[in-house]
């Protein structure tokens, strides 16, 4: 296990922004009063996530929005006078490794809050533990509507859209489309996802609202190729064989990367309409390969979310790292300023005083103020959609989206009622 606080080397004085950034972190705190710990010392928080393999990049960036905030709120004299330390550990995206690695921080670093990871199936093996030792546990990138549904715990909480929200705002963009013309029904759809809940549950999620939005369709391909799987060419093969018009690809991370460019040689892009999760780790990586006029969905894409807060995150990111944030980094930055939220105002680090102070809370954050719904602990947020730009952005040297393309699908529309998510809850 390894000890970040932090390990890459930090610029702290390189812009104004950053303080602004900082400054939005602390308000999000709030004020407290009696019922304070004492002051002095430190405390500690965990992330066990995924740092190796195809997929480490989301981790990698997750931990560092996490450590990002930590630095943050340590350079304004912490949480309750105490100073903040993290812990961090590679879960291999292996739910009993992730398990082992969160009981250890429990047990061994006494950590107050866990957060990630990036596998839905690591992150349910965390919840129970979290659950089980009353640890607060925030999800800032595994999403899978099980964890706050049949596995819900009230330390568990979401700061991410579910895996029902994400694929209705993609089927809710696909229907606009196809009313204005731009794409012709019936849809010839294939799917394509790692064959484990997450790629499960949103390819259902996503055909579930073609058809509550009566966008017409015939499935002619399915392909599960298991997630960081080194070989896709039977898969690749089989869909591009059955001539889907629009394809919905729930792979991310290097997975996706792979896809794009295996697929490229055979004018996949085309001829069929792609679906998929290409935000700013995988439209940097694909450079000019990046699919022009494909349609991106994404979490939080910080530059298409016209918040300051979120600005000035991107440029202090920007002057730490030297690389544009993905949505991994903004949603788990905001995922400590939720648990900080919770602390300031319970005026403790008692795990089950902080889960009832965030539990229906509307919190300040650097993506602007999110309600933590108290039914689920759900974050009451949109889902972003838009379309592959064909050149790069001035700003990034790599595409991003086409200006003016993105759409944010609100919550009301793509999240499911409190009655629903109680029905699932045991």
């Amino acid at each position: 296990m390894s000890h970040c606080q932090p390990v890459r080397p930090r610029h702290w004085a390189l812009a104004t922004l950053a303080a602004a950034a900082a400054c939005t972190l602390i308000a999000a705190c709030g004020n407290s009063s009696a019922g304070s710990a004492s002051s002095g010392g430190t405390v500690t928080v965990g992330e066990s996530t995924t740092l190796s393999g195809s997929i480490a990049e989301l981790g990698e960036s997750g931990l560092q929005g996490v450590e990002l905030a930590v630095a943050d709120l340590n350079s304004h004299g912490g949480l309750l006078g105490k100073k903040i330390k993290v812990v961090s550990a590679d879960d291999a995206a292996t739910p009993a490794t992730g398990a082992a690695n969160a009981k250890n921080m429990i047990l061994q670093d006494h950590v107050v809050a866990l957060f990630g990871p990036v596998s839905s199936a690591v992150a349910a093996a965390e919840e129970q533990l979290a659950g089980q030792y009353k640890v607060p546990i925030f999800f800032h990138t595994s999403n899978d509507i099980s964890l706050m549904g049949a596995n819900f715990n009230p330390y568990a909480f979401q700061v991410v859209p579910n895996t029902d929200m994400e694929p209705r705002a993609a089927a809710l963009y696909l229907d606009s489309e196809v009313k204005a013309g731009k794409i012709k029904t019936p849809l010839a759809l294939g799917t394509f996802a790692p064959n484990y809940s997450f790629g499960q549950d949103s390819v259902a999620g996503f055909i579930q609202a073609l058809k509550y939005y009566n966008v017409p369709f015939k499935i002619v391909s399915q392909q599960w190729p298991s997630l960081e799987a080194t070989n896709i060419s039977p898969n690749l093969s089989a869909l591009i064989a059955a001539k889907p018009s629009v394809v919905y690809n729930a792979q991310f991370g290097g997975d996706l990367v792979t896809f794009v460019k295996q697929a490229t040689p055979f004018g996949f892009f085309k001829k069929t309409t792609m679906l998929s999760m290409l935000n700013t780790a995988e439209l940097a990586a694909l450079g000019s390969q990046a699919p022009a006029g494909s349609i991106a969905y994404d979490r939080a894409p910080w530059f298409a979310m016209n918040e300051p807060g979120v600005t000035a995150f991107a440029s202090e990111y920007h002057a730490t790292y030297h690389q544009w944030p993905d949505t991994w980094a903004v949603l788990a930055y905001t995922s400590v300023q939720v648990w900080a939220y919770g602390v300031k105002h319970a005026g403790t680090f008692d795990a089950g005083k902080v889960s009832a102070a965030i539990a229906g809370a509307a919190i300040p954050t650097i993506r602007g103020t999110i309600t933590i719904r108290a039914c689920d602990h759900q974050a009451e947020i949109p889902e972003y959609v838009g379309t592959v730009a064909s050149s790069p952005s001035s700003q990034t040297g790599f595409p991003l989206w086409t200006p003016g393309s993105a759409f944010a699908a609100p919550f009301s529309k793509i999240g499911l009622s409190c009655a629903q998510m109680k029905a699932m809850q045991k």
